[in-house]
Order: C-alpha cells, then structure tokens, then sequence
C-alpha cells in the first residue's frame, strides 16, 4: 500500500483538472444544475480521498488510480441521484399523474390534466419568456438557420416533428454523416451564442 506526504500529492494538477472535468460533465446531465459544479468537485475530492488507503504502486500509476476511482465515484454520484429523483426525498410523496383529483372546477380529472405550463415551467427549472423575447429568439434562430447549407436547413425542419433515428431514415443518412452534420448545427448554434439557452 502507498504512504504520502499529504493532500497535496494526492490531489495534484492532475487530479484537480481531471476532477474539474468530472463535475462539468456530471452538471450537463438532467440529475444536476450548473450550479453544483463546485460542490460536486468538492465531493469527489473528498471520495477520491477516502479510497486512497486502497492505493497499490505495484497495480499502476498514481494518476491511473485516481482516474478509476473518479470514474467509479462519478457513476456512484449519478446513480444516488437517479435514486433520490426517482423515489423522491424523505419528506416528499410522489403521485402518479394518472391518479383521479378534482379539477379547479370540482370535477374528476386526472392530475395530470390539470397541470399548468406554469407547473411544467417550475418542475423543468425554466423561466417563462415574454413576447418580445420570443420574437428575438426565433429572429436569432432563423438567423443561424439561414446560414446553415440547404440540407442541414431540411435536417433542422424534420428534428422539429422527429426524433433523430426517424430524421436520419427519413434523409437516408448514414450514421456517421448523421453525427457529423448534428456537430455542423450544433456548432453554429453555439457559435451564434444560441447554445446556452
């Protein structure tokens, strides 16, 4: 087993910029908020600290070590989220949107029914965007689109109705010329700015 000189030499450039990455990669996921990146780096410092007692140098390297146990803590992390979203914290009940309620005029409905886009709007952790905003975006939007080669335009038209296994069987497209023209919009979106909204 491995002796060290202290925090430092465990968590090192290395370990730092990897466990960086980590945490961003986990805050793109649907389980998490942007605003977690630091904590989450926090925390697999903390977990990557607690396994290093399992250390052996004559297994592999240090920086290998710490890449299996950041791996294996990052899924750690995901799937413990997974869990709390799915059953839901101590304190909340979870119902099925299936189950019958009164509605807000008193009549049986399924709960699911009488959900606002408010409520979608609060549970998606989105803001509701005002009428000018709205005109902005789609200029904004049309703009990038213009720019775009006729085919990916017909690409960007079809993923507005399909999924993209049945944009990409209805284009004829082979898988990798698929992938790589989604790379081409979601460049130029991202170079317009438009990615982050």
């Amino acid at each position: 087993m491995s002796q060290f000189a202290g925090k430092s030499e465990i968590i090192s450039d290395y370990a730092q910029t990897l466990i960086r990455v980590k945490a961003r990669q986990m805050v793109r996921r649907p389980e998490f908020s942007a605003t977690e990146a630091e904590d989450l780096e926090q925390e697999l410092s903390v977990r990557i600290l607690s396994q290093i007692h399992r250390y052996d140098h004559s297994r592999g390297s240090i920086k290998t070590f710490i890449a299996r146990v950041a791996d294996s803590q990052v899924a750690m992390i995901i799937r413990e989220r997974k869990r709390k979203k799915r059953i839901g914290e101590d304190d909340l009940k979870i119902e099925s949107l299936e189950k019958k309620v009164l509605d807000h005029e008193g009549k049986p409905a399924l709960l699911g029914a009488t959900l606002t886009d408010k409520d979608g709007r609060r549970l998606g952790q989105t803001q509701e965007m005002d009428s000018c905003d709205q005109v902005d975006l789609k200029a904004e939007i049309d703009e990038v689109l213009s720019k775009l080669p006729s085919e990916l335009q017909t690409l960007c038209g079809l993923l507005m109705t399909l999924n993209h296994t049945q944009a990409r069987e209805r284009l004829g497209m082979p898988r990798r010329k698929y992938d790589a023209a989604i790379a081409m919009i979601r460049e130029q979106f991202a170079s317009s700015g438009l990615s982050q909204r």
